[in-house]
């Protein structure tokens, strides 16, 4: 069992991640993912219920599987103006719900289990919409804590919209 001050502060951790990509402090955000961060987000993998084979791993490929490098480089290019999906610039909120929390394998770790929705509005009528699912694993710095894996699995199994910009 996690103790409930630590679970309060990952709780609004959680907040304050969704309130920075929100509001495209994109450095920011960077701030709080651990060097060592896995950020993935497999394909879904759709069965009928009476397929009882083995699933593939992680769906049999993914979306997007990011290191620190990787979400810097995504970063970069978010902020450069050049991205013609970003202009003009969209207009996204994030709400975090069904947070549940435990104790990580580590001492100093939590797992948190979490449920994103994200709208996206780009153009007058255009709008997107997201649900997934989040598994992650946080680790207490002396810093703060800290996003060490995100696992993301989208609630559909087409992604529905012309790029994937945005930031689970």
């Amino acid at each position: 069992m996690l103790a409930i001050d630590k679970h309060l502060a990952l709780q609004q951790q959680l907040f304050l991640e969704a309130r920075l990509l929100d509001d495209e402090r994109y450095n920011d955000w960077l701030g709080l993912i651990d060097e060592a961060i896995c950020y993935r987000m497999p394909m879904a993998e759709r069965r009928f219920r009476k397929d009882r084979s083995a699933p593939l791993a992680f769906g049999g490929g993914r979306i997007f599987d990011e290191n620190k490098g990787r979400l810097t480089m995504r970063v970069d290019r978010l902020q450069s103006g050049l991205v013609w999906a970003e202009d003009p610039r969209n207009k996204v909120r994030r709400i975090v719900s069904n947070v549940e929390i435990w104790q990580g394998v580590q001492t100093n770790e939590a797992e948190v289990h979490s449920v994103v929705t994200i709208h996206r509005s780009r153009i007058d009528g255009e709008e997107k919409h997201f649900v997934a699912g989040r598994r992650d694993v946080w680790r207490e710095t002396a810093q703060g804590w800290r996003l060490v894996v995100r696992d993301i699995s989208l609630d559909t199994s087409v992604v529905l919209d012309s790029n994937m910009n945005t930031l689970f």
